[in-house]
């Protein structure tokens, strides 16, 4: 009877242990709802945390620009072009790519445009400000509640950008390089990418629906 009991016990342990891993693992597999968790952390470069909210702006940009090819490619289902793949890869998957890739690219670029004192001057504020503005007006009431975050957010990743590639183009020049080289994606970048880390936190990124937010496919 004592071994019965103790079978029991451990046998009742087993179930309750596994049912929580299956839990957890159904959770973790499920998609998160982007204007819920915008604190959650997406990626770490040098230390740095980059939320959701960060992403916010390239996740909207990526996706825009997509949905602007898939309408051309079909205006009436512009979901069959998201659909496609291209290069070994689910453009669905590319455009998410690119808009991590982005942000990664122009937050190591900003902090380093912050140790050399570059900021913007006169002019390139001006430019900035008109693009923040068009940025946010073309977005629908629906985008920017799908987005979850202010406008005071979307402008300052804007800012960021503005002076990350500001520093893109004097690098290139002290480098006597091409900016492009210093795309995302160029042979200078890369180069550049082995003096940095970067990590990204696939249980919370993996779970963003990249094509699900401001645009519904």
């Amino acid at each position: 009877m004592r071994q019965t009991r103790r079978f029991v016990v451990i046998l009742l342990i087993f179930v309750v242990v596994a049912g929580a891993v299956s839990l957890r693992s159904a959770e973790e597999k499920e998609d998160l709802v982007f204007a819920e968790s915008l604190d959650m952390t997406a990626a770490v470069v040098d230390g740095k945390e980059i939320t959701l909210a960060d992403m916010a702006f390239y996740i909207a940009y990526e996706e825009g620009e997509i949905e602007k090819k898939a309408y051309i490619y079909n205006m009436k289902d512009t979901g069959e072009y998201w659909k496609l793949f291209s290069h070994y890869v689910f453009l669905r998957k590319e455009g998410k790519d690119a808009a991590m890739d982005m942000a990664v690219h122009d937050t190591i670029f900003y902090e380093l445009a912050l140790e050399e004192g570059i900021v913007l001057d006169e002019e390139e504020e001006l430019r900035l400000a008109n693009s923040q503005y068009d940025f946010w007006s073309d977005l629908e009431e629906e985008q920017r509640e799908a987005l979850g975050v202010g406008e005071d957010v979307i402008r300052e990743s804007m800012r960021r950008l503005a002076v990350a590639e500001k520093y893109q183009y004097v690098l290139a020049a002290m480098e006597g390089k091409s900016a492009a080289s210093y795309s995302v994606g160029g042979s200078a970048y890369e180069e550049l990418l082995t003096e940095h880390t970067c990590e990204i936190r696939k249980d919370v990124w993996n779970r963003i629906r990249f094509g699900g937010i401001t645009v519904n496919h």
